[in-house]
């Protein structure tokens, strides 16, 4: 577990570097592509475009990270009435199932559209589609580590005695 602890604060750190970044540059883009439009009447369709496939490429990195931190919306009121053994067995179960539609959803599915998408570009940038289509199957690898990490763990704080209850913010505890 110590390996993939180590690993998972790598992909981490990588996530939130890049998310930052990609939304520091969404800002830029967007307030310049609003300087053009309002202050010289001559909106840049480059920015507009641009800050769109960095919007996804975000929401992509985001939602991955979200999962791997397990903070994405969940509804525990039931989970946590189970005893600590069969809410171990359901959050196996869950990350097993959602590891295999995430692996032939975004993984294979999304590769395959990234695949169809290369050869169409995109006629402000100039670039292929496949660049914003293959955000699914990059980010679909890395929430399957953060699936495989959250079954560990599951496991593992059953182990320990740790039980991950409703967090109290969510309202479910």
């Amino acid at each position: 577990m110590a390996v993939l602890n180590k690993i998972k604060h790598v992909i981490d750190k990588i996530f939130e570097v890049i998310s930052t970044i990609i939304l520091a540059v969404m800002t830029v883009l967007v307030v310049y592509q609003v300087i053009t439009r309002y202050v010289f009447n001559a909106p840049s369709a480059i920015s507009e475009i641009l800050s769109q496939y960095l919007f996804v490429w975000m929401i992509m990195f985001g939602s991955a990270y979200v999962y791997g931190s397990r903070e994405h919306l969940t509804i525990d009121i039931i989970k946590d009435k189970f005893s600590p053994k069969v809410n171990m067995i359901v959050e196996v179960i869950t990350y097993i199932v959602l590891f295999l539609f995430i692996a032939l959803v975004c993984v294979y599915g999304g590769y395959l559209y990234t695949m169809k998408s290369a050869p169409q570009v995109d006629p402000q940038l100039g670039i292929s589609k496949a660049i914003l289509y293959s955000s699914l199957p990059i980010t679909g690898v890395v929430t399957l580590f953060y699936a495989i990490y959250n079954c560990c763990k599951s496991v593992a704080d059953y182990k320990t005695g740790k039980r991950q209850l409703g967090d109290e913010l969510s309202g479910t505890a």
